[in-house]
């Protein structure tokens, strides 16, 4: 991949973590598999925001899924961060700019 195909590659990963409804999601998932409507539950978000964002972050390969199918319970969907490394770049990511938004005097 050349330089600017990467540098596009990493913006568009960047912009799909700054929607804070998927950072959020990333956030949550860092903690283990959860369920769509358990990650609603958690977030205090609508399923279908939540169904969306899952689907962009899944299309961007951030997150991955598995769906069972039980008799009379219906299908069941679990969610999960594709790599550990994603949610460790959120926090020092965070950590970096909380130091620079207190040295700036806005934290």
């Amino acid at each position: 991949m050349r330089t600017e195909e990467r540098a596009r590659a990493h913006a568009h990963v960047f912009r799909i973590l700054g929607n804070p409804l998927a950072y959020r999601i990333v956030l949550a998932l860092g903690r283990g598999r959860m369920r769509p409507m358990e990650l609603a539950k958690e977030l205090g978000a609508s399923a279908p925001a939540i169904v969306n964002q899952l689907k962009v972050l899944k299309i961007s390969g951030i997150v991955r899924y598995a769906s069972t199918a039980e008799r009379r319970k219906g299908r069941k969907v679990t969610y999960w961060l594709s790599d550990p490394g994603v949610l460790d770049a959120c926090r020092q990511l965070a950590g970096i700019m909380g130091k620079l938004w207190r040295a700036a005097g806005q934290a």
